[in-house]
């Protein structure tokens, strides 16, 4: 399978672990390869299966921003990767705590008086958003191709659950409606391409929208759209930049790198070079 050439580490990577609570999370953070530019970034994963095929794109925009200089700082949710936990037991909330807890190691690891921004795709976009109206030390947004509506999206897992149903029973057993009825009434979870989810995950991202309301958070923000050449600006994407007071939409054109397709990327070219732009003003 033909791949785009990797970004190489050109700076040093330290693999950490460090607790929040009860349990442990895994991290990568990558210095300033170049004069510090005195930012540093919380990069925020997308949820489940995305999480495993955007890995190596953000390995590769992470070497890229600590070569220009920025602090960053790769890691685990709870149940994901190399973190302590199970998946079932995570929620937004634990997500979110999650974040903050990242935000504070990157303070601490870096030494100095930072300013931290927090990069996010798909799912873990959403999660930067609602962190950024969480904590207040966060100082920009990065956020690839954000999931707005969180109810859509969960219906959208549930869907990949009916499918994984017919490949193995050739019917299916349990519906929509049946599926969140087992998980609240039962206490049952949900098997989403082999990610088991619980009720309390399901209903707290299910009540996300994103583009309803005045965000408190008041620094710049990049929202960029990724699909096909000259697509116009979905609504709800231009709804949800007007929920900032400082927010600009950039369109690039990416293949979906956070699902199975036939090219595994390392790199996303269109997108590193929108995002850096941003960054650096230009």
């Amino acid at each position: 399978m033909d791949a785009i050439p990797e970004i190489k580490a050109s700076a040093i990577e330290t693999p950490m672990f460090f607790e929040n609570g009860s349990y442990r999370l895994f991290g990568v953070l990558h210095e300033p390869a170049a004069a510090p530019s005195g930012w540093g970034w919380v990069f925020c994963h997308p949820f489940a299966e995305e999480k495993l095929w955007a890995q190596r794109v953000y390995v590769s925009f992470a070497r890229m921003l600590a070569a220009r200089g920025a602090w960053v700082l790769r890691f685990d949710a709870m149940g994901n990767g190399d973190s302590q936990g199970q998946f079932s037991d995570s929620s937004v909330d634990t997500m979110l705590s999650d974040i903050g807890c990242a935000i504070k190691m990157l303070e601490r690891s870096s030494g100095i008086s930072l300013s931290v921004g927090l990069l996010g795709l798909r799912f873990g976009a959403t999660l930067a958003v609602l962190a950024a109206e969480r904590y207040p030390t966060v100082g920009k947004l990065i956020l690839w191709e954000p999931i707005i509506d969180g109810g859509k999206y969960m219906q959208e897992l549930l869907r990949v659950n009916l499918t994984t149903q017919t490949a193995i029973y050739k019917e299916i057993r349990h519906n929509r409606e049946a599926l969140v009825r087992m998980m609240r009434e039962e206490g049952h979870t949900v098997n989403v391409d082999g990610y088991e989810m619980t009720y309390p995950c399901y209903e707290q991202a299910s009540a996300v929208k994103l583009n309803e309301g005045v965000k408190r958070f008041s620094g710049p923000c990049l929202i960029v759209q990724m699909g096909r050449s000259g697509q116009p600006i979905r609504s709800e994407v231009k709804a949800l930049q007007e929920t900032y007071r400082s927010a600009d939409i950039r369109e690039v054109v990416e293949e979906p790198f956070w699902k199975e397709i036939k090219q595994w990327y390392r790199t996303a070219p269109n997108l590193f070079e929108a995002t850096s732009a941003w960054v650096e003003g230009r």
